[in-house]
């Protein structure tokens, strides 16, 4: 792998890239971008195929226009619909090393991704090797990773027809991971990173940078917050709910609008993390959630998750040992925080 990749997040309204070099285990952000897409491009994630030869020749003519310099690319995943994630409980044949349990033992069994389709592509975090005391046989714990060749191969279309040389693929939670400021905990104190994106709203679960859980919903996205304060004012001018979105709204029906979203919110960080909490082997405390995305920019959102959970909520920041003029971390009203997993994804290929 080179030591320059440039790391391309898939959203639902644009695609953020970032170039980053690392040297030494030192990564520097290179150059950032954003290119806005037109609606129905992107939906829950995933491009539409046929918006696919689009798409590419919009990208060609950014990396020109940018100077982008490498065109080694790694993609981020982040489809509601074509992604697939279940911790689950694997057979270990010792004498095997982990890869070769990954290989042989978890992607051989799909059925231990629940849900998911005969074309899913499998990969796989390894937390533990236990022996379970009813068989006396040796198990792995692990969180499983699915997504659909469909949506690997639409994006790989894209990035090849854009002239660059698709290296890698990871999931966008994941890779957002890497790139964020990280707080080292006692044991079982555990940290939630929540994405707010407009058609995905997911919930990372971690233990000091080590994912535990990942859960994709779509009712409490971004999106939902527009539509909510669109049908309260009786108005779809995509600007103006932009503008009542940040800042604190003099509209009663506005404030209400951005309470009711706030509330089904919070409900659902509150269940993913009660999910994972109810299958986990022992207790554990959470520490702090962090807001990414552009929907982190709502107003009172921290706040109100804060208050209801209880937990330390803060929005997210790079990992200062991060390099890079932090200028180029800001495109107008995007959030710093929302290159986060263009960033992290390129980080990954390159330590």
């Amino acid at each position: 792998m080179a030591d320059s990749v440039i790391g391309i997040d898939f959203g639902s309204s644009g695609i953020k890239l970032a170039e980053v070099r690392t040297v030494k285990g030192i990564s520097t952000v290179l150059k950032q971008a954003y290119m806005p897409l037109e609606p129905g491009q992107i939906v829950d994630g995933a491009p539409d195929p046929k918006a696919a030869g689009n798409i590419a020749a919009e990208l060609k003519t950014l990396l020109s226009t940018e100077k982008f310099t490498t065109r080694d690319a790694v993609m981020g995943l982040n489809s509601v619909d074509d992604i697939f994630v279940n911790r689950a409980s694997a057979p270990w044949h010792a004498p095997r090393d982990f890869h070769s349990a990954i290989a042989f033992d978890i992607i051989a069994d799909p059925s231990l991704l629940v849900g998911a389709p005969e074309d899913v592509i499998i990969d796989a975090v390894v937390f533990d090797e236990f022996t379970d005391p009813a068989t006396e046989k040796r198990r792995l714990d692990v969180l499983l990773c699915g997504v659909t060749s469909k949506l690997v191969n639409t994006q790989v279309e894209i990035l090849q027809k854009a002239g660059l040389n698709p290296s890698g693929a990871d999931l966008s939670g994941l890779a957002s991971l890497r790139a964020l400021g990280k707080v080292h905990r006692p044991a079982d104190n555990l940290d939630v990173i929540v994405d707010v994106g407009r058609d995905a709203l997911s919930v990372l679960i971690h233990d000091n940078g080590k994912p535990y859980s990942l859960t994709l919903q779509t009712g409490a996205a971004g999106e939902a917050a527009s539509l909510e304060i669109a049908e309260a004012i009786q108005d779809e001018d995509t600007e103006r709910i932009s503008r009542e979105k940040v800042v604190f709204s003099r509209d009663y029906r506005v404030r209400r609008a951005v309470d009711d979203y706030c509330f089904t919110a919070t409900g659902a960080i509150r269940g993913a993390i009660q999910s994972y909490l109810d299958l986990r082997k022992s207790p554990a405390s959470l520490a702090g959630i962090t807001l990414i995305g552009g929907g982190a920019l709502l107003h009172g959102l921290r706040e109100a998750v804060q208050d209801s959970l209880g937990i330390s909520t803060v929005i997210g920041k790079f990992d200062p040992s991060i390099q890079g003029d932090p200028a180029r971390y800001y495109l107008g009203p995007v959030l710093s925080a929302d290159y986060t997993a263009a960033v992290g994804l390129a980080m990954g290929a390159t330590a």
